[in-house]
């Protein structure tokens, strides 16, 4: 198998858990409960398999690209990669605590701190993956699509944080997470931004 197709199927792997877990612990209220929070208790075990397959993901894309990223940006955005890889199996090893647990345990740090590199900075490490791209003429003819894909990563990006900032100034007692700061769903569009940009890019690869 191609291993583009690889980095699209891991992808939709990763989307289709991610959903399925939806009905499988309608328990965990979408409109402000992270994704991160799938792996407590039951069915857990399938939320770790979802990052795992995220970062599968990744890696078999930057495998597929590898070759077209030309330097400088290209070069940052290839290591970069394979540390956004590396922190997405991290956040399926390291399981989260609850949003509502105030204490603050060594695996929740070491969690937190995966999710933060994936969350912070995979739209910079996309917009460096497509200048480094676009310089490839092969590529250039995409660049359209391109830029689409990763404005959508920004927008996903900017708007889960747009939700936590609004919500704290209308709640200022509302701490780091509940009920009152609906960052659920803009945490999930965010993440199917990424993810729609990982196979938006491995399609193009299979194209050229």
């Amino acid at each position: 198998m191609n291993v583009a197709y690889t980095s699209i199927v891991f992808a939709i792997v990763f989307l289709a858990l991610l959903a399925l877990l939806h009905f499988l612990k309608p328990e965990l209220d979408p409109s402000w409960r992270m994704i991160s929070e799938y792996e407590i208790g039951r069915f857990g075990w399938l939320m770790r398999l979802a990052f795992f397959s995220w970062g599968a993901s990744v890696v078999a894309l930057l495998v597929a690209i590898w070759p077209w990223l030309q330097p400088i940006a290209g070069t940052i955005a290839r290591w970069w990669f394979v540390l956004i890889a590396i922190a997405l199996f991290g956040a399926g090893i390291f399981k989260t605590d609850p949003i509502t647990d105030i204490t603050d345990s060594v695996v929740n740090r070491l969690h937190t701190i995966c999710g933060a590199i994936v969350i912070l900075t995979f739209p910079i490490a996309a917009t460096l993956a497509n200048r480094g791209l676009t310089r490839d003429p092969l590529w250039s003819a995409s660049q359209g699509l391109l830029i689409v894909v990763t404005a959508l990563t920004w927008i996903g990006v900017v708007s889960f944080f747009a939700s936590i900032s609004i919500a704290r100034r209308r709640d200022p007692s509302a701490g780091a997470g509940g009920p009152t700061i609906r960052m659920g769903w803009p945490n999930r569009f965010m993440v199917v931004t990424y993810a729609g940009w990982i196979i938006v890019v491995a399609a193009i690869s299979l194209r050229l």
